[in-house]
């Protein structure tokens, strides 16, 4: 008789214990609905995109009862993105109800993100039992941001940075070989001049010095070099302009190589090596 006793407590303390333990998930169960889920999935419009640009994520959810809301429908984690709009609408049909959710997301950090699934709650119609339903992945690639306007503002600077350090170099070279000391072009007891500065041909060797160098390396500092040397040998100051050496010419050959220096001295960088080269044409054209 003990023993019967012993064996029916033991038995109520079995039934206690799976109660407790089964009263969580009837409790659960009572707060979902019974729902006839035709369908959960989830879309993007683009696989691709930059980090801080957007993409549409649409969540779509569709059920056999006419319901206002459809709170039981959890949507997919998106701590990769960053939500900038969120928009919901409910459609009613003859089949149901349709519950649609976008979207608008951006990606944090490149490289690859899988969104999803998207989960649902509900009683099974057939089986009477709680579901949880889920919907598809997607996988999206987020690239790196595009370089911004200032990047490729100082990226330019960077490149263009050793032909203007060789510019003011040519410009400082030029400037110390005006400042040397040159002897007298006048004999001795002749009277002074008045008529303007005779129109002097640079010498054979130095001319050949600098259509070699420009031909060699054909850029704008070996470029505003000749011309600083071009303006000493025609006597013109190194303040002076080259219309004001041109109204000193008159030898077509002259005006050509002071033309062709004032161009290849300040040309735009991508047209220098050409400008240059056009001047140790000219160069060698006045020489002759």
């Amino acid at each position: 008789m003990a023993r019967f006793r012993l064996a029916r407590r033991a038995l109520g303390a079995a039934l206690l214990a799976a109660f407790v333990a089964a009263a969580p998930a009837m409790a659960r169960a009572a707060e979902y609905r019974l729902l006839h889920v035709r369908s959960l999935a989830i879309s993007v419009d683009r696989s691709q995109a930059r980090v801080g640009g957007s993409l549409h994520l649409t969540v779509r959810a569709a059920v056999g009862e006419r319901v206002e809301a459809l709170p039981e429908l959890i949507l997919p984690d998106l701590t990769a993105f960053q939500v900038l709009a969120d928009a919901e609408r409910v459609e009613h049909s003859a089949g149901g109800t349709t519950f649609v959710a976008n979207l608008t997301i951006s990606p944090n950090l490149p490289g690859a993100s899988v969104i999803g699934p998207a989960y649902l709650d509900a009683i099974d119609p057939r089986t009477r039992k709680a579901l949880r339903y889920r919907s598809n992945t997607v996988v999206v690639s987020a690239l790196a941001s595009a370089p911004s306007e200032a990047q490729e503002m100082i990226s330019q600077v960077h490149r263009l940075l050793p032909l203007d350090i060789l510019f003011v170099l040519a410009v400082i070279a030029g400037a110390l070989w005006l400042l040397r000391p040159r002897a007298a072009e006048t004999a001795a007891g002749a009277p002074p001049r008045s008529e303007p500065a005779p129109q002097l041909r640079l010498g054979a060797e130095g001319l050949n010095v600098w259509i070699e160098r420009l031909r060699t390396a054909p850029t704008r500092a070996n470029a505003a070099a000749a011309r600083a040397a071009i303006w000493a040998r025609f006597g013109a100051g190194d303040r002076e302009t080259a219309q004001d050496v041109l109204r000193r010419l008159s030898d077509p050959a002259g005006r050509s190589v002071v033309t062709a220096a004032e161009r290849a001295a300040f040309v735009e960088p991508a047209r220098e090596a050409a400008a240059a080269r056009d001047l140790a044409d000219a160069l060698a054209g006045f020489v002759r």
